[in-house]
């Protein structure tokens, strides 16, 4: 009986060490934020990788696809994860369990190549890995070199002690590489050496952080409550500016005028506040919130836009099945909702401002042929959409239910298609000329507008009656309350992402094995988006399968639009 007791006393006692082990080595949470440069463009934390992995095994759409990608679900890696927090494992799975991650954007660098505008963000990975510089540098420089490959093919690496120790992986000795510093815990990966120098000088207090920025201490504590996956955050000044780059290619013009985007930076100063982004984990997969911040009387301005009116569904006989996306306009009155739009801009901006920013306004409806939003939007009523056709096709349709069809036409013909570039046609069995750049197509009390190129391809899906029938698609469109409605078809985004990871873990999927997780991910397609207004600005959710993760992972494809891989 001593013996027996004696032995209990020893397994209990074995038990209470290994808790309190695994207990007191689990990682202290850092603030990232004072890792990042004060003037970073972008600022994303991910402060646990190992619960947005869960999140998304947790979600119906890994769990369709686990008999093709043999994934593992989060309830078979737990225990795992718990002794890899504590340190205890391999130390890939260490590193994954203990890491916090930010992503960074510190700056954009443009050149223009064959006639096209290439843009390429200097970008920066910072890892506070919680773990040891000995047991992390092997790890990191596999991590590097895997990843040039991932990225580039053929590669050099080369190491280096300095101020840190640099691994970096170039192709021919070119701009495209992949550097990483590791500095004690920290792990800095980039793909300029700039990125990476102004994270480690963040760090090391030589340089301001963004931890010093009030507004995004702000917005991270009010979203503190819904318990984030991941945060993310763009200053009002970054904001204005990113938006002063952009503007210029919604009016038609090459971007590069400096004197310009100060113009449109200062003047969009004052009425952005800034933009924060959560992620959160939802049963429906992964729940995106965007909040841009506006200034309190632009809001006030806002109302009319945001006031949803009748609702008609008829519209969907005009969406062709195989559309890539569309957008649910239900102001009460497109009119009132457009003139508001531009008394929220005017209200805060000089008379020049005022009309550059009324240009850009004028140009989005433009591509439709649309020359005179404020006539033309007096004659059509609620709901608009606007959609892209298919994936192959790059611009979209604009669909309105009509009030005045004679007027309409009138006005087309006077002002849009005045010059001949347009062409006024009966019925979607019309056919077109393809040589007019714009087509006004008039069916069952609707118009459809657009480019001929664009129409061209959605009146030939619906004359082959393949206009959209997905009940339970439709079904959630009419449920939502929100006066703007965005459906995307996210399955090629679905297919990457999941391909993605399997490449980076070294596995390809054959083509019978893509055309069964197309197969599998059929019926969860498409994500929504609503947009409604708040008393802090724009708010936006998007819901999804795997949310704004999947676009962080499509950024180490060389074969699209990634950035390590430009």
């Amino acid at each position: 009986m001593k013996v027996l007791r004696t032995s209990l006393f020893l397994v209990v006692l074995l038990l209470l060490i290994g808790v309190a082990f695994v207990w007191f080595n689990r990682p202290a949470k850092v603030d990232l934020a004072g890792y990042a440069p004060a003037d970073s463009l972008l600022y994303v934390e991910l402060n646990s990788p190992s619960e947005i992995a869960r999140a998304i095994q947790d979600g119906a759409v890994w769990k369709a696809a686990a008999p093709i990608t043999h994934g593992n679900t989060s309830s078979e890696s737990r225990l795992l994860t718990t002794a890899a927090q504590a340190g205890i494992g391999p130390i890939d799975a260490v590193l994954f369990a203990r890491s916090q991650l930010a992503l960074v954007v510190v700056g954009l660098n443009t050149a223009e190549e064959n006639d096209t505008l290439r843009v390429r963000p200097e970008v920066a990975l910072i890892a506070e890995t919680h773990t040891s510089e000995y047991r992390t540098r092997p790890a990191v420089e596999a991590a590097v070199k895997r990843l040039a490959s991932f990225a580039y093919g053929a590669s050099n690496c080369s190491s280096r002690s300095a101020d840190a120790e640099y691994i970096e992986c170039s192709v021919g000795g070119g701009e495209r590489k992949i550097l990483a510093a590791i500095d004690d815990t920290l792990v800095v990966m980039g793909n300029t050496e700039n990125a990476v120098r102004s994270c480690l000088e963040a760090r090391r207090g030589t340089r301001p952080s963004i931890v010093t920025d009030p507004e995004l201490v702000r917005v991270r504590s009010s979203l503190a409550g819904e318990k984030p996956l991941a945060f993310g955050y763009i200053s009002a000044a970054n904001s204005a500016k990113l938006f002063s780059w952009a503007a210029p290619l919604l009016m038609g013009r090459a971007p590069g005028d400096q004197q310009l985007e100060q113009l449109l930076a200062v003047s969009a100063g004052k009425i952005l506040r800034g933009v924060a982004w959560t992620a959160t984990s939802t049963d429906r997969g992964i729940e995106d919130r965007y909040l841009f911040s506006l200034e309190p009387d632009v809001v006030a301005r806002l109302q009319p836009a945001f006031q949803a009116g009748e609702r008609d569904e008829n519209f969907w006989r005009l969406v062709p099945e195989n559309f890539q996306s569309l957008t649910i306009y239900r102001s009460k009155e497109p009119a009132t909702a457009w003139r508001s739009l531009d008394s929220a801009v005017s209200l805060k901006l000089d008379a020049l401002p005022a009309v550059l920013f009324a240009s850009i306004l004028k140009s989005s409806l433009s591509v439709y042929g649309i020359g005179n939003p404020k006539e033309v939007l007096e004659m059509l009523t609620p709901p608009l959409l606007t959609f892209k056709p298919s994936p192959v096709v790059e611009g979209s349709v604009l669909v309105a239910r009509v009030s005045d069809e004679a007027r309409l036409k009138r006005s087309l013909v006077q002002d849009s298609f005045k010059s001949g570039n347009g062409q006024i046609v009966e019925g979607i069995q019309a056919d077109l000329d393809p040589e007019a750049e714009f087509s006004a197509v008039f069916a069952d009390g609707y118009v459809l507008l657009g480019k001929t190129e664009n129409m061209l391809s959605c009146l030939a899906a619906l004359r082959r009656s393949q206009a959209i029938q997905d009940s339970k698609l439709k079904q959630s469109t009419h449920d939502s309350s929100a006066p703007i409605l965005t459906v995307a078809n996210d399955e090629l985004r679905l297919t990457n992402f999941i391909s993605t990871l399997l490449l980076l873990q070294g596995r390809q999927l054959s083509g019978e094995e893509i055309a069964r997780l197309h197969e599998s991910l059929r019926d969860y397609t498409f994500s929504s988006t609503e947009t409604r207004l708040s008393s802090a600005g724009i708010e936006r959710k998007t819901r999804s399968a795997f949310g704004q993760f999947s676009t962080f992972t499509s950024l180490l494809r060389s074969d699209g639009s990634g950035v390590i891989g430009r």
